[in-house]
């Protein structure tokens, strides 16, 4: 199932998504769902979880600030404060006509998703949150890794001779060892633009990768979650390592009509794991929303 594709203008900046529709069902349109994906990633890599929902949505997905072919504001002043990761969202749906819909967010996406849910919730029917990146005032470190990630993204390798090359590599790598291959080609060849000298690099730098997470704490979005009004669905992975499992746990309890979920043989990054779970999570959860 290929999406169609297209761009919006958003809080000052060109945003690039996908729909995907299922063009074999019989209906003109379905109702809409919008997915939001993680930082350093992008909307095709939801590919397998919108071709499930599709049965039931129309899928909408975009690329977030800096990411895959959406504008690229430099990583300075506040370009990247978490506030722009909210007011992109709120316009995407407003350029699209998008309101009372199910929202769907994985890492940064879901915290963006939840903070939208509690301050403008006429945009949000129904809410699904896989590991949004939402923590109490009080969560210091050890646990606080921001300077951890923004190190790593900085020192990430960004050009590469060929797609092929790419998927080797990160087939060796811990947070990338359980993806489905599909998937992990689709970040090497869609995540990826060819440069004047042949050789692709990642369209996500590093520098906007690192001031992403080191701006993840600002908003004060775990105040605000007992002002979301809608039904919450909190997952996280079975593998997924502290503090994430009873964090999310506390999350969907300070939600009025929250519920926790897991899923299980996956960690931070199922819905590249295991899609198929994902989606149909999504789609118990949103049954009576369509």
């Amino acid at each position: 199932m290929n999406p169609d594709e297209g761009f919006v203008d958003a809080n000052g900046i060109r945003l690039h998504y996908l729909v995907w529709r299922n063009a074999f069902g019989g209906h003109a349109t379905l109702p809409p769902i919008v997915l939001l994906h993680a930082t350093g990633f992008l909307a095709r890599l939801w590919q397998p979880v919108a071709a499930a929902l599709a049965a039931r949505f129309d899928v909408y997905a975009y690329d977030t600030r800096g990411h895959g072919d959406s504008d690229k504001p430099p990583p300075e002043a506040e370009n990247y404060h978490w506030r722009n990761l909210v007011a992109d969202l709120r316009g995407f749906c407003d350029a699209l006509g998008l309101r009372g819909v199910p929202i769907a967010g994985h890492s940064s996406g879901g915290a963006a998703a939840a903070y939208l849910a509690a301050t403008h919730p006429e945009y949000v029917s129904r809410l699904v949150l896989f590991e949004p990146i939402i923590f109490p005032p009080a969560f210091v470190p050890p646990e606080d890794r921001r300077s951890d990630l923004a190190d790593g993204a900085r020192k990430r390798r960004m050009v590469w001779d060929n797609a092929g090359e790419i998927v080797e590599a990160y087939r060796t790598r811990p947070a990338f060892a359980r993806w489905r291959e599909d998937v992990l080609r689709l970040y090497a060849e869609q995540g990826t633009f060819r440069r004047e000298d042949g050789r692709l690099e990642l369209k996500c730098s590093g520098e906007i990768e690192a001031s992403v997470f080191e701006h993840s704490r600002s908003l004060d979005t775990w105040d605000r979650l007992p002002e979301i009004v809608c039904p919450a669905l909190v997952m996280h992975g079975e593998l997924t390592g502290e503090p994430f499992p009873p964090l999310m746990a506390q999350i969907a309890r300070r939600i009025p009509n929250g519920r926790v979920a897991r899923v299980t043989d996956a960690g931070h990054l199922a819905p590249m794991e295991r899609p198929e779970a994902v989606a149909q999570a999504i789609l118990d959860f949103t049954g009576d929303a369509a």
